[in-house]
Parts: structure tokens; C-alpha cells; sequence
């Protein structure tokens, strides 16, 4: 009996595992996904109810990129070198914040807006600047280093 019962409780368990996998990434997400990204490395999917995302390397770049269920792309954002950014974007910044050490930019892409990002540092501070596409940019955040 109490093997029976043991049994019950290991089928009930696998079945409510099995209730749990999320939907199969439909076929035109993977068709858009190989068509633009063919050289992706270390690929992860994730799925929820009305998207899909994939975190994927692709020439030293960090990328998310958000797909509706139609594989259209909805969004990105991709993790680099300031050395990769466009150019009139690294010498308008370059520009204005002489003396500080770039080493890192957040790429946020949604629609036909993309907005950059960009981590920077002095002897006294963490900075991040928020800067569109043009240059244009401000202070998005400042943080005091601990001596």
C-alpha cells in the first residue's frame, strides 16, 4: 500500500512539472532570430504569455532583444565598450566630460528611439550619462565613491 501510495505522489509531482513548461518559442520568432543574428553565441530563451526574449553574444556584444509572438523585435538592448559607440555620440561625450574614464554602455533600443547609456568615472564619482542618438545628453546619474 505504501508503495502504491508513493507512486501516486511521484506521478502527481512529475505531472504538475510538466504543467509548468512554458509555451515552444513559435516558429516565426526562430526563423527572425536566425535570419538577423546568425552569429549568436551562448543563446537562452525566455517566455512569457505575450513575448519572447533571447540573451545572446554576438561579436563580443551582450544583447536582450524582445520578440512579439509575430517574431517581429519589440525592443533590445545590447551591453559594450564605449570604443563601439556611434562616433558623433563618443566625441560629443568626450567632449563634455573631459578627464573621465569611460567602461561602459547600456544600448536601449524600443521602436524608432534608442537611447544610450554610457558609465563613466573620475577619483570622486560614478556617473551615468543618458544620450540619444544626436549627441545630446545629460547627467542621469551621480554616485560619491566611498574613500
Amino acid at each position: 500500500m505504501k508503495k502504491i501510495v508513493a507512486l501516486g505522489f511521484v506521478a502527481l509531482i512529475s505531472a504538475g512539472a510538466f504543467a509548468h513548461t512554458p509555451p515552444p518559442i513559435t516558429e516565426k520568432v526562430l526563423q527572425a532570430f536566425r535570419e538577423t543574428f546568425s552569429e549568436a553565441e551562448n543563446v537562452t530563451w525566455y517566455e512569457t504569455n505575450d513575448q519572447t526574449s533571447v540573451r545572446f553574444t554576438r561579436l563580443g556584444v551582450k544583447f536582450i532583444v524582445y520578440y512579439n509572438k509575430n517574431g517581429k523585435i519589440t525592443g533590445s538592448m545590447r551591453f559594450y565598450d564605449p570604443s563601439l559607440l556611434p562616433v558623433n555620440v563618443l566625441s560629443g561625450v568626450r567632449k563634455k566630460y573631459t578627464g573621465k574614464k569611460f567602461f561602459g554602455v547600456t544600448e536601449i533600443s524600443s521602436g524608432d528611439r534608442t537611447v544610450y547609456f554610457i558609465k563613466m568615472e573620475d577619483d570622486n564619482y560614478w556617473y551615468t550619462i543618458k544620450v540619444d542618438v544626436y549627441g545630446n545628453g545629460e547627467e542621469y546619474e551621480v554616485l560619491k565613491k566611498q574613500k
